[in-house]
């Protein structure tokens, strides 16, 4: 929905006047983020209570829901994306912006999840989970199952991710190999072609332990 609105609102703009599109996309995108990321983030709170009830955990405890991507930061991105305006090639702001609105969406949900299993007593870690076609890396830090269970262990998620963070109350879940959280903190900080080289110069290490 949120993919959708930013497309409309950029069908909107006038690619002929470079610095009013700029403008514009600097005011809208950050309005965009936190609109649909509080969205995002109630959804996931309610999931937790929801899976907390099914589980049958015992004890009192309702999740907390993370904040929004800050303004700056989503502003920051919509300035360097709409960098492209001033180019040949304008198109390219919106495939930046689509990865990124993705990305800063989504952060609150799966911040939901981790903060709240960082604070519920009986919570024993958060998993990730991804899609079977999802990349090399992600895959990796799924971990078959294995949970995060540092407290300070925090989501990494590249643009276009998509990966969701679940909460275990399961005692004998195997905790991540913290290599895999170093390497997440890590690559979730570089461009696209630099994760693209790094994963390249890892593939033979991931690959055996996912396949």
């Amino acid at each position: 929905m949120a993919l959708r609105d930013l497309r409309s609102f950029w069908s909107s703009l006038d690619l002929g006047r470079p610095e009013a599109a700029r403008d514009e996309l600097l005011r809208f995108t950050p309005l965009l983020v936190a609109q649909y990321g509080e969205i995002a983030a109630t959804v996931a709170a309610d999931w937790y209570d929801d899976l907390r009830f099914e589980a049958d955990v015992p004890g009192r405890f309702a999740a907390e829901m993370a904040d929004v991507a800050s303004s700056e930061r989503v502003a920051a991105r919509a300035r360097y994306a709409a960098g492209h305006l001033f180019t040949e090639n304008p198109e390219a702001t919106l495939a930046l912006l689509d990865g990124a609105v993705q990305k800063y969406v989504l952060e609150p949900s799966r911040n939901t999840i981790v903060r709240s299993v960082a604070r519920d007593p009986k919570a024993t870690g958060w998993a990730r989970h991804t899609r079977a076609d999802g990349c090399d890396f992600c895959r990796f830090l799924a971990q078959r199952g294995a949970v995060y269970k540092e407290a300070t262990a925090r989501f990494a998620s590249h643009d276009d991710c998509n990966c969701a963070s679940a909460p275990s109350w399961d005692p004998d879940a195997p905790e991540v190999d913290v290599k895999a959280y170093v390497a997440s903190r890590r690559t979730s900080t570089m461009s696209p072609a630099e994760r693209d080289e790094h994963n390249a110069r890892a593939r033979d290490w991931i690959n055996a332990y996912i396949t």
